[in-house]
């Protein structure tokens, strides 16, 4: 009987404390100061459209998702998509899936591209008690004004969150780094 309760709290004690998260969370330092820099890059990991009934349609016709995407959440690892954020100039590579409502025309890019383009009305606040930071900023392309609201918590883990009023607001997830300089 001893034996039996020494093994049960031994098992309750891996439980309780063998369970936290196995990836250290970072330094609250390192994105305290990419953010006060206003430098960073962020990898785009999936895009999440606002599904409406033409695009459920659309979905449901077979064949037009990739393998391991639905109409609510495409997978876009390692195709490159980004956004880097250098004081105020912003360079976007990002794939839109949704309605347009205006706008556009033929043989015109379809996503969000910007390059080196003023970020205007930057703002970067951080909500102390949560430990994350939202940022805050619009940029214009040849046709549209863009508003992003990008939220980074201290796991690097990002939301971006783009609308406009020429398209239906689209979510995009990534993972925030450190803005790699090209020479």
């Amino acid at each position: 009987m001893k034996i039996r309760n020494i093994s049960l709290v031994v098992i309750g004690s891996i439980l309780v404390f063998g369970c936290g998260s196995s990836k250290p969370a970072v330094s609250n330092a390192a994105l305290d100061a990419m953010m006060e820099q206003e430098t960073f890059q962020i990898v785009v990991r999936a895009a999440e459209p606002q599904v409406t009934t033409a695009m459920a349609r659309v979905g449901n016709s077979g064949g037009v998702m990739r393998p391991g995407s639905t109409m609510s959440r495409v997978d876009l690892t390692g195709d490159g998509y980004y956004i880097k954020l250098e004081g105020e100039k912003v360079s976007i590579e990002l794939p839109y899936f949704g309605e347009r409502q205006m706008g556009g025309g033929y043989g015109t890019d379809g996503g969000f591209t910007l390059e080196d383009t003023l970020a205007k009305d930057l703002k970067i606040t951080k909500d102390e008690e949560k430990k994350t930071y939202e940022v805050t900023f619009s940029a214009d392309n040849s046709s549209e004004t863009l508003f992003f609201t990008i939220e980074v918590g201290s796991s690097l883990n990002s939301t971006t969150r783009v609308t406009s009023a020429q398209r239906n607001r689209i979510r995009y997830t990534g993972k925030l780094s450190q803005l790699l300089k090209s020479e």
